[in-house]
């Protein structure tokens, strides 16, 4: 009886043990490989956000092309394919691909001219966050802080104070577009809406 009780203990105490060292197969392989692959997809989409915001400040349209993968012959494809969309005979899917690469193209004209003044080419333009979002399509927000180094370059708040560092949400959308993927980078319109308004999240200022 003493043998079968010590048994028991011994049992209890090893499975305490192996429970407190939280060993690798307690957690799901398909969730580790999720996350490790959600991690990866992130650090890619944030160098190519932040390729997209240093062609802005450059003001280079061909470089915020590149980095929304687009060429100029997708964009004069789909403008066709979409003005002979009776000849074209396109599915729902060919159609949205074409509209999403105009779309695309209109925000890389519309951004390169507007916010020049926000994103000038003294500043330190960053990104210091990226998550998931589920408004609307799935998309990533990037959290983009830029820093002024020069007073005269800054921007000031609808209170008429200079800027020293605010933060900015782009977000970003990807869409299937001829076996790949183009990469659209905007700004929801509430939150242009408050840029356009002086409305800054301001983090400091001069």
């Amino acid at each position: 009886m003493r043998n079968a009780v010590r048994l028991i203990i011994f049992a209890a105490i090893a499975a305490a043990i192996a429970a407190c060292n939280g060993k690798p197969t307690d957690q799901p392989a398909g969730k580790v490989q999720a996350e490790q692959k959600g991690t990866k997809d992130q650090g890619a989409a944030r160098a190519r956000a932040t390729s997209f915001l240093t062609a802005l400040q450059a003001g280079d349209k061909v470089k915020m092309y590149q980095a929304a993968n687009l060429t100029a012959e997708q964009v004069a494809s789909s403008r066709d394919k979409l003005i002979h969309i009776k000849q074209t005979k396109m599915t729902d899917a060919q159609r949205a691909a074409c509209e999403h690469v105009l779309k695309i193209s209109g925000d890389v004209d519309f951004y390169a001219a507007k916010l020049r003044k926000l994103v000038t080419p003294t500043a330190t333009v960053r990104i210091t966050q990226t998550a998931g979002a589920n408004g609307g399509a799935p998309h990533l927000v990037h959290t983009v802080t830029v820093t002024y180094s020069k007073k005269d370059d800054a921007v000031q708040d609808k209170t008429g104070k200079t800027v020293k560092e605010l933060k900015l949400p782009l977000q970003q959308f990807d869409y299937p577009v001829d076996a790949g993927e183009v990469h659209e980078f905007a700004f929801a319109s509430q939150d242009f809406e408050k840029m356009a308004n002086k409305e800054f999240e301001v983090v400091s200022y001069f």
